[in-house]
């Protein structure tokens, strides 16, 4: 951009440039945001003014738009933050009160969260929270605006969302304990030809817990039954139907029904903290950061490393 001044610029303009991109032309952008053809492209021609360079060619009498090398460079650079950022007010325009969405996967929603709502509730007493248990498509969540924060146990590595580490957690073996004597540790490849309870495809602890157990046994575990979080998962083995691999904050140490083996060989399970990063300074955001850090920092061993 020739003017490197920092300018102001109507979100407006960018919306009508998105949306003549999306659909190919002026007539079709103009159709979804209500207003004439004239207005759409003034809209532009705006846009290219403060941009200091043209950015959409239209040939006369042609209905297709073309991008000038100027104009992809900047569509490129919009990429998905505008989507989650109109996404957003379109959803707070509509709203009367105020409304945190939150995704949390199953097993650190049961386990933490009455505690972390608490906490939260103590600065943030009249907003609404929508939570979302989801594990697998919390990354997509986040990307197309339907969630505003999440917990999850992947890190996406993108720009339009923030996220910080809370800690992290070891895995552990469970199974039932009248599977053996009192006081006796089963080898791992006594579990080989036992039927193994485990996550839904594409959860983070399902697909940690097969490629360690593939090593063990040089052969893929007899999956028998898929749950979708860890409460499930330890209910189904204190019933005897099988093992599972949890994490080791799910059942007790003295459970007098499910046996546990921690894995001590198994890399540790990282968990995310992450926020829409146009909602940085939201007030909200910042209370439910600090609980979630507050009430998982004693359970979750801190990992300086990503």
């Amino acid at each position: 951009m020739p003017d490197k001044k920092r300018q102001k610029i109507d979100i407006s303009l960018l919306q009508t440039f998105h949306l003549v991109v999306t659909t190919g032309s002026f007539s079709s952008a103009s159709r979804e945001l209500g207003i004439s053809y004239q207005s759409a492209a003034n809209h532009v021609r705006r846009l290219e003014v403060l941009y200091g360079a043209k950015l959409v060619e239209a040939e006369k009498g042609s209905r297709v738009i073309k991008l000038t090398p100027q104009g992809k460079a900047l569509n490129a650079s919009l990429g998905n933050e505008l989507d989650t950022i109109l996404s957003r007010i379109s959803v707070l325009l509509h709203d009367v009160h105020s409304v945190l969405r939150v995704g949390v996967p199953q097993t650190i929603f049961h386990n933490f969260f009455p505690e972390i709502l608490a906490e939260f509730r103590k600065g943030a007493p009249e907003i609404e929270l929508h939570f979302f248990e989801r594990d697998t498509i919390l990354e997509e969540m986040m990307l197309d605006g339907t969630l505003d924060a999440c917990v999850s146990e992947r890190f996406f590595g993108e720009a339009v969302v923030t996220q910080t580490l809370l800690g992290e957690y070891r895995l552990c073996l469970v199974y039932p304990r009248d599977w053996a004597n009192e006081n006796e540790n089963l080898d791992i490849k006594f579990f080989t030809t036992q039927p193994f309870i485990t996550y839904e495809p594409g959860q983070t602890i399902r697909s940690r817990s097969v490629d360690f157990l593939g090593e063990c046994f040089n052969a893929p575990p007899k999956i028998t039954t898929s749950a979708s979080g860890s409460t499930s998962v330890a209910r189904l083995v204190e019933a005897g139907i099988g093992y599972g691999i949890v994490p080791e904050w799910s059942v007790k140490d003295n459970d007098p029904k499910v046996a546990k083996l921690r894995l001590e060989s198994v890399q540790p399970v990282k968990v995310y903290f992450g926020y829409s990063t146009f909602l940085e300074s939201n007030e909200y955001i910042r209370l439910l950061s600090n609980a979630c850090n507050q009430v998982m920092k004693s359970t979750l061993s801190k990992d300086s490393s990503r």
